[in-house]
């Protein structure tokens, strides 16, 4: 793997210096503050490939950070560690959008697999074909837009990797494990209803609040498909 940039919020503690040496340890470029604001500067600078950010430090300024991700890092993952021992917020957490939740203190070795693992599907992304068009739908991946006709339609990165997977083989039914294993990856938290959600969101997006469907269509006790 090509050197990968980190960029961590988290503070000047113990825990904090064993990540950032474990992802040098990991040859990764490691970018590290313990001030929110600061981040979302060095995120429209550096443009990483991931982000790690340590939820009790954003002080308010996580919707900043996530805009800024849509807006000009569409490729970047992120990582999220919570003091939170409740599953539920850790999963509201990836349904709003993030790749990946930790509870704090994280298993440093899993946390540094599963970034690994983050990285590797973005760039089976970037690999593939660079657009996909179907019906009124335009899907690029150079800029990581989703159009429908000629309106830009606003999407978190999670968003954008399900219309794809759905779009890039269109009418294939794409069983809900399939789901979870492709945009996802190997996650404790993320579930069955998570993938139900963010279908369902994605149909907003697209404008749809109605069934049937006029894109993506439910095979009861499957899964979905883009048609």
């Amino acid at each position: 793997m090509d050197s990968k940039t980190v960029l961590i919020l988290i503070g000047h503690s113990k825990i904090g210096d064993r990540i950032e040496g474990a992802f040098i340890r990991a040859r990764f470029h490691v970018i590290r503050t313990d001030d929110s604001n600061q981040m979302v500067s060095l995120l429209k600078k550096e443009n990483p490939d991931v982000m790690i950010i340590d939820w009790d430090l954003t002080n308010g300024t996580m919707l900043e950070i996530t805009r800024v991700i849509r807006e000009n890092c569409r490729k970047t993952g992120l990582v999220l560690l919570s003091k939170s021992k409740k599953a539920t917020e850790r999963i509201q957490a990836l349904e709003e959008g993030a790749d990946d939740c930790f509870q704090q203190p994280p298993e440093i070795d899993e946390l540094v697999a599963k970034v690994k693992a983050l990285v590797r599907r973005i760039d089976l992304v970037d690999h593939a074909p660079r657009r996909i068009h179907v019906k009124d739908i335009s899907i690029d991946l150079d800029t990581h837009e989703v159009r429908k006709g000629n309106k830009l339609i606003d999407m978190t990165y999670t968003q954008f990797k399900l219309l794809y997977l759905l779009a890039s083989k269109r009418d294939y039914v794409f069983t809900r494990d399939e789901i979870l294993d492709k945009v996802w990856g190997e996650n404790t938290y993320v579930t069955n209803r998570t993938v139900d959600v963010h279908v369902k969101r994605l149909r907003e997006k697209l404008g749809e609040d109605k069934q049937p469907s006029k894109y993506i269509q439910t095979i009861h006790g499957l899964g979905y498909r883009f048609v």
